[in-house]
């Protein structure tokens, strides 16, 4: 009888014990998916990048003549480029431009403000908190940036990564920062990361 007396409750302190390590076990896969997810966004953004560049590129490309704001009788506008600070970009109302260059006919200097618009609204739709910054010219080429909020520029202890000096410098461009260099007048704020390419018409 008393062998019987020490016995009791044991079940009940093996199904406690069954249960509680079922749910650290539950807890363990749902960072792993928290953490699967949040690096599945990250590399669809980056597909995402070079897919908004060629877009851009061949736009230029298709209309070298008003590149540079060209339309055709003189200078009539800034062509592509786009220097707005990347929290006006992201804070701007999605428009569509005033003429449809994809049914009218336009000048070269009206389809370049429309290809922009088209482009602002494909890098919204493609990259969270993207946005865009595009300087040069025909005769040397176009600098395209592409930025977007990247939940994976953190350091270790979670804190989002600041923007590193995007110099030529060979000191600066071996840090591990540098990828994350987005250009001054962007002023792109921490855990945004930019992407450049030269475009040539």
């Amino acid at each position: 009888m008393m062998f019987r007396a020490r016995q009791s409750g044991v079940a009940l302190i093996e199904a406690l014990v069954a249960l509680l390590v079922f749910s650290l076990g539950l807890v363990a896969i749902a960072s792993l998916l928290a953490v699967a997810l949040k690096y599945q966004t990250g590399n669809e953004a980056r597909l995402n990048v070079s897919a908004v560049i060629d877009d851009l590129s061949e736009r230029i490309r298709v209309n070298a003549p008003g590149a540079n704001g060209y339309s055709g009788v003189g200078v009539e506008g800034k062509g592509y480029l786009l220097t707005d600070a990347y929290s006006e970009q992201v804070a701007e109302v999605v428009t569509e431009p005033a003429k449809d260059c994809a049914s009218a006919v336009c000048t070269p200097a009206e389809l370049a403000v429309f290809d922009l618009a088209r482009w602002k609204n494909t890098l919204r739709a493609a990259l969270p908190g993207g946005a865009g910054y595009v300087t040069g010219d025909v005769r040397a080429g176009f600098d395209v940036s592409v930025m977007w909020f990247d939940k994976g520029a953190v350091d270790e202890k979670g804190d989002a990564l600041e923007q590193a000096a995007c110099t030529k410098k060979k000191e600066d461009l071996q840090t591990g920062s540098a990828r994350f260099c987005c250009p001054e007048g962007a002023k792109a704020p921490a855990g945004v990361r930019c992407y450049t390419a030269r475009v040539l018409p």
